[in-house]
């Protein structure tokens, strides 16, 4: 939705057909506990899948966009952005050009190159919805589709994973010291001044502060670095002490909890050049009773304002990769509420960014489930009334943290990199409507 070039106008022009429908779905389309975002289950049931995969066919494409209901639902998305309704008398002949021009090449064997037809429709329908989109949310969001299969860790996620698992961080380890000052090295090298706290009552620490890079509010992360005990080692059916990578799926004990999502967001922050305001705190305790923790953060805490708190990952369905959008306005006693406005637009971008990869999304009115938690989670108990709080990540429901075989699906990083921007974007843009 946010180029077409010369000699692939075709595919481009369909994948910003398809963008473009799961773009304005997301954001016209209500978001309450338990709904889902899917713009394809919109479609006839024989049409449900290539639209998934963003594989309609042109012709195909042409009889959606004539439906009324995809009409309503086009413009009203455009609305969300400040953007007109569409001229659908021009859009329809337009098909038909582009439709009749597709046709000729094909039966001459002419090379793909576009003309009056594909940059026309393109021109009214793909162009200014994905500069208003881009505005808002980053260019992300109105990207091409990527194929689950195709996708994967970069390798600088994957290298600072293998380091992070390298690392014993179980109660029993005699890592944590050294996990420490390699996170702290690495978070330097992002520009954060950090602050190493708390080792003389226990696992010590990190608070890492970065000033704004181009954008405006303040987003605080949380994390942690410790692990649970490795348990029966010849019970696993890869080493937990080494990172192994097997049927798409990332396997070490605490790859899930919580070194894949640190490490995903290390590499992540390194491509991308405009952030608002970011503290990121990493604990050492978590899964032994947050001592430390529990001593520093609410005092940590107290005087942070930031426009979203980002818990330590979140959640996707294994079986069909359904995004869990766990997203709440906070209350006393951790109480949850639903999202303000502000941020029920957020989780529609989310749920459209989702789609680029052919998944769903759910929102959940809740924080991450830490019951498991010895002594409770200091982050969460530490945040404010009226805190706006989202947990999402790249684990799945089958990660087995805790127990044997701990992984997870290697699929979600790029996913979650898309993610950080789009939240990043949305930071700055509300920050900038407040001041």
């Amino acid at each position: 939705m946010n180029r077409i070039q010369m000699y692939a106008s075709s595919t481009h022009l369909k994948q910003g057909l398809h963008r473009a429908l799961a773009v304005t779905h997301a954001l016209s389309t209500p978001i309450e506990a338990g709904g889902t975002l899917a713009w394809w289950t919109g479609l006839e049931p024989e049409e449900q899948e290539a639209g998934r995969l963003h594989r309609l066919s042109l012709e195909s494409l042409a009889a959606v966009y004539r439906r009324p209901a995809v009409r309503g639902m086009i413009d009203a998305g455009r609305a969300a952005v400040a953007l007109p309704a569409l001229d659908h008398a021009a859009v329809a002949a337009a098909f038909r050009a582009a439709v009749i021009s597709g046709r000729a090449h094909r039966a001459h064997m002419g090379r793909d190159i576009y003309g009056s037809s594909n940059k026309g429709l393109w021109d009214l329908v793909c162009a200014d919805l994905g500069r208003a989109v881009a505005e808002r949310f980053g260019t992300s969001l109105g990207d091409e589709a990527v194929p689950t299969a195709d996708s994967a860790p970069a390798d600088a996620a994957l290298t600072a994973l293998r380091a992070l698992t390298a690392f014993d961080t179980s109660p029993a380890g005699s890592d944590h010291d050294a996990c420490v000052a390699w996170l702290s090295a690495r978070l330097d090298d992002l520009g954060f001044a950090v602050e190493v706290t708390g080792a003389d009552r226990g696992r010590p620490l990190i608070v890492a502060r970065r000033e704004a890079r181009g954008l405006a509010g303040h987003v605080v992360l949380y994390g942690h670095y410790d692990v649970t005990p490795f348990g029966r080692e010849q019970k696993w059916v890869h080493p937990p002490r080494k990172l192994t990578e097997a049927n798409g799926r990332l396997f070490a004990r605490g790859v899930a909890d919580n070194k894949g999502p640190l490490a995903c967001r290390l590499a992540g922050l390194a491509t991308l050049e405009r952030t608002p305001a970011l503290t990121w705190l990493i604990q050492g305790e978590e899964e032994t009773g947050s001592a430390v923790a529990h001593a520093l953060l609410p005092a940590v805490m107290e005087d942070l304002r930031p426009t979203l708190w980002l818990d330590e990952t979140g959640y996707h369905d294994h079986e069909d990769g359904t995004l869990r959008l766990l997203a709440r306005t906070v209350r006393p006693g951790d109480a949850s509420e639903p999202p303000d406005g502000a941020m029920l637009q957020l989780l529609k971008a989310l749920g459209g960014l989702a789609s680029r990869w052919g998944v769903a999304a759910r929102h959940e009115c809740r924080g991450l489930n830490k019951s498991v938690v010895a002594g409770g989670c200091p982050f969460n108990r530490s945040l404010p009334a009226g805190a706006r709080y989202l947990a999402l990540g790249v684990n799945d429901s089958g990660a087995r943290i805790h127990g044997l075989n701990e992984s997870l699906p290697a699929w979600t990083f790029p996913l979650h990199v898309a993610e950080l921007d789009v939240i990043f974007r949305w930071t700055g843009a509300i920050a900038e409507r407040a001041s």
